[in-house]
């Protein structure tokens, strides 16, 4: 051994050595025992086959950059709980440094039977993200990561595995968008994803059909996130990628120059000639804007995206492009809701000065907003089920107008001179729910578990209309609610719903390890059930109390009339948000 170098002559030969067995030399220095008995080519090692480096700053860097990327390996690549076959795993570079945690995802079959449902059962519903149909997991999983985690968490159809994944996802945004900065089209297209299946990815604790909470389903608290506030999270998350990247204007157009950080990214103008955007580009930022403005008409009172002439020329270029066959259904989507803006902010009573915004009787603004809905109904040419999703769509925009009826803010001198408009209005609004709920529910069953949190909140707005309307005392007797319950009836409308999901069961899709247990049923399903027993119970109530006699001396009955003045947000009543405590008000009489 020589002391200067440091190195160490090894005892076993090469030949034992790469068999990692032990090697008996011989005394003479001839071939070793083994090699000697299986005639195999006998020699020593080099010196210092075996030394050990002393750690170096270098190398301690190296080796934290090697286990970081170890572990976002693993994170991606590795096989789920129910990819029984190693094969499934994905190769990565060393497995056996994983932390101790399991965070694992779906292996690349795993993986492709999630893309699969993807395609066929949600994507024809939000065609905002286009997959190309030669991709696989294993592509997608290198080239979109966050993509592929959200696909796989809302078409993974297993509770316990949904917010497994569900976990990984909000992971992946603290460590790439809020800590890292980071902007790309990989994570606009992926909190799209999240953003329109929202109500089927467990947030809160689950609750039982009397209110409480399931504390079986409900052990592991990490996953017990604040539903809607969540919900504002990712949506302004999505506005700062489309502002980050610049998606609201072409790449070669600079603008608000004088702005200093747009001023000084933009000091070398040759550098910054680059080519127009893409279609896919375009697609988000108008899956974007879509979001934003159905969010705003039908959840909760949050400011859109502002509809602009580059978001037309967006719809006009891939309507001529047509690169996909579903761009023309994404346009008209696009459209319904620039025309729900409209309606919104025209008679939005709360927000703005009603006599500045309803200067002209109503009829006459009504009458307005009537005819573009006439122009944008004769535009579609769609077929199913796209033409299925754009009629109720056009449904909730006719809903959005004539619900002004059943406002008591407005006074009768405000429907002009004309006493029957606000009859016409809301026996117009009777039909465009009827028309709703009929449209809705000849969408085929096979959609209903992977509907977008979009059309649960259409849905949302129609029931709590049908259910005004059911309930609605005019002030001299004109409205017949018997008419109502001939025309529509609400709990009938609301057994409709369970009936589609239970004829979607058998597809095989929506059934866990035990179809038996809560546990493994898709959250969707739980969710709802316990939506639309609520929803029913609600709507009882209500009925009750204006059903009883109010005589002088005796207490009023309760007053429900804060179930339809509260933002959507409190999930009081609407299936597509979470519950908190039941007001007072639900309490049994005494």
């Amino acid at each position: 051994m020589d002391d200067r170098s440091g190195a160490r002559m090894p005892k076993a030969c090469k030949t034992c050595a790469k068999a990692k067995v032990r090697c008996d030399p011989d005394s003479n220095n001839g071939p070793c025992k083994r090699c000697r008995r299986l005639k195999k080519e006998c020699g020593g090692q080099d010196p210092g086959a075996h030394r050990r480096q002393r750690p170096t700053a270098s190398n301690i860097e190296v080796a934290a950059l090697g286990a970081k990327l170890d572990r976002m390996v693993a994170l991606l690549a590795a096989s789920g709980p129910a990819a029984k076959d190693p094969s499934d795993v994905s190769p990565s570079p060393d497995l056996s440094s994983q932390t101790e945690e399991d965070v694992t995802l779906p292996g690349e079959q795993e993986g492709n039977i999630f893309m699969d449902i993807f395609r066929t059962r949600m994507v024809p519903l939000f065609p905002f993200i286009v997959i190309p149909d030669n991709m696989t997991a294993e592509q997608m999983r290198h080239e979109k990561p966050f993509l592929y985690l959200n696909i796989s968490m809302v078409a993974c159809q297993n509770s316990p595995r949904q917010r497994e994944i569900s976990g990984i996802v909000k992971e992946y945004v603290a460590e790439h968008i809020v800590m890292g900065g980071e902007h790309s089209v990989d994570l606009l297209q992926g909190l799209l994803v999240h953003l329109a299946w929202f109500i089927s990815i467990s947030r809160l604790p689950r609750l039982d059909l009397t209110g409480q909470i399931n504390e079986k389903q409900n052990t592991d608290t990490k996953n017990k996130a604040l539903g809607v506030a969540q919900l504002d999270v990712f949506v302004q998350l999505a506005r700062a990628q489309v502002t980050s990247m610049g998606l609201n204007q072409e790449q070669h157009i600079m603008r608000s120059l004088d702005k200093p950080i747009v001023y000084m990214v933009h000091y070398d103008l040759e550098a910054n000639k680059t080519p127009a955007r893409t279609l896919e580009e375009r697609r988000a930022y108008l899956g974007c804007y879509y979001v934003t403005a159905m969010f705003s008409a039908c959840v909760r009172d949050m400011e859109p995206l502002r509809f602009t002439k580059y978001m037309n020329d967006c719809c006009q270029i891939l309507q001529e492009t047509k690169e996909s066959s579903s761009d023309d259904f994404l346009v008209h989507l696009v459209r319904s809701m620039h025309l729900a803006d409209k309606i919104n902010r025209t008679f939005s009573i709360h927000d703005y000065d009603s006599s500045a915004v309803l200067s002209a009787p109503i009829g006459l603004s009504v009458k307005w907003h009537q005819a573009e809905l006439r122009r944008l109904r004769a535009s579609c040419a769609c077929k199913p089920p796209h033409s299925t999703i754009l009629f109720f769509h056009y449904d909730t925009l006719e809903l959005l107008l004539y619900k002004i009826a059943l406002s008591e803010e407005l006074s009768d001198a405000e429907y002009g001179e004309y006493p029957v408009t606000r009859l016409d209005l809301l026996f117009r609004c009777l039909e465009a729910t009827k028309s709703f709920f009929f449209n809705y529910y000849s969408l085929s069953s096979a959609y209903f578990p992977f509907l977008p949190f979009t059309s649960w909140c259409q849905f949302g707005q129609a029931m709590v209309t049908l259910s005004r309307l059911s309930l609605y005392q005019s002030d001299h007797g004109e409205w017949d609610r018997t008419y109502v319950e001939t025309t529509i009836d609400f709990n009938h409308t609301v057994e409709q719903l369970e009936q589609k999901m239970e004829e979607a069961v058998p597809s095989g899709l929506c059934k866990g390890k035990d179809p038996q247990a809560d546990d493994d049923r898709p959250e969707i399903y739980v969710r709802l059930e316990n939506r639309m027993h609520l929803m029913k119970e609600t709507h009882r109530k209500r009925r009750e109390a204006l059903e009883q006699s109010q005589p002088e001396g005796m207490q009023a009955p309760p007053d429900f009339t804060f179930m339809f003045n509260m933002p959507m947000s409190s999930g009081t009543f609407f299936p597509f948000t979470d519950f908190g405590e039941l007001p007072d008000a639900f309490a049994a009489p005494v």
